[in-house]
């Protein structure tokens, strides 16, 4: 019986020993097989979930942003882009999605979203007052982000220059002045 128990013992630990080996030798003795990468393309529009609730027609969000596509990186802008993910309770009226001209977000958070687009270089060529006031005063304090057309860009300079009138002195006049709150546009959501 002991002889049997010494063979058995001795076919399991060849077996063992064996097991372990042949997967070393499969890697080393065959031919490199290389992984290829899948491209990943998106099934669905990714704005669908936004859209079911906040209906474009309604809503004004259309304009340049609906068609843009970031020069950074090539890719379709979306809503969660600049909105962020809503949480599970978004519906119920949870406050977990960008929200611009919101005083909860500072200005430095709300134009980093901006800033993801558009280069301060470019923007500081389009108009000097945008290098001045980049940490100040929240973009959309002055851009309305969703309609047809942006109504800043189509001021002549003289509108421009009264639109810096008009909220230097709201800024004097009011003391719990907050730049990251400054409606100018009266159709902003």
């Amino acid at each position: 019986m002991s002889v049997l128990r010494s063979l058995l013992t001795t076919g399991v630990l060849v077996c063992c020993l064996w097991l372990t080996v042949l997967p070393i030798s499969a890697q080393t003795a065959g031919p490199v097989v290389q992984q290829k990468t899948a491209d990943v393309t998106l099934q669905r529009n990714p704005d669908d979930a936004c859209l079911r609730c906040h209906k474009p027609q309604q809503n004004a969000m259309h304009g340049k942003h609906a068609s843009a596509i970031n020069p950074n990186n090539q890719l379709p802008i979306t809503c969660t882009n600049c909105h962020g993910n809503p949480s599970l309770h978004h519906r119920e009226g949870v406050k977990d999605v960008m929200r611009f001209n919101e005083p909860m977000y500072g200005v430095e958070t709300q134009n980093s979203v901006c800033m993801s687009c558009h280069l301060p270089e470019a923007l500081q060529k389009a108009f000097w007052p945008h290098d001045v006031h980049l940490a100040k005063v929240t973009c959309a304090s002055c851009h309305q982000l969703h309609p047809q057309l942006d109504k800043m860009q189509g001021l002549s300079d003289k509108g421009r220059v009264q639109i810096c009138v008009d909220c230097h002195r709201q800024q004097q006049d009011d003391p719990a002045f907050n730049p990251a709150a400054v409606r100018l546009g009266k159709e902003q959501p």
